[in-house]
Parts: structure tokens; sequence; C-alpha cells
């Protein structure tokens, strides 16, 4: 499922990025890999506040759509 559908508070993994050039070079850099655990800490307007690696970052709803998660079991 997309990130964007993912559940305020609820954890995830991420499964695949479908961001092309420099946007994926970009979410690579912040670490955001497939198997990588995820977790949407709020929404804003749309655009989310993520938690990846301890570390909070803050994707446009654009971005996030790209990004497919599984449930963490």
């Amino acid at each position: 499922m997309p990130l964007t559908m993912l559940p305020v508070g609820k954890k995830a993994v991420v499964n695949t990025c479908r961001a092309k050039g420099k946007t994926k070079k970009f979410l690579e850099g912040l670490g955001i890999i497939p198997g990588t655990p995820i977790s949407v800490l709020s929404e804003i307007k749309g655009n989310l506040i993520i938690c990846i690696k301890g570390t909070r970052i803050a994707i446009d709803r654009g971005i996030a759509q790209q990004l497919t998660v599984e449930f963490q079991s």
C-alpha cells in the first residue's frame, strides 16, 4: 500500500520506491530504502511527518505516494 495510506502511529516496512532520478537518490540518502522500518508521526494538509531510523522527516504527499509499505509483523 502507499505510505499515504499508513495510519498515524502504525509501523511498517518500506517495500518499494517508485520514484525516479534525483528524487530516488534523495530518498536513499535519507535512508528510505526497501526493508527499512518506517512510521507516520503526523499528517498536516496531506504532507507527512515520518520517523525513519530514529529521525523525523517531513515529506510531501506526492513523494509519499511513490513509496509502498507493508505492515510490520
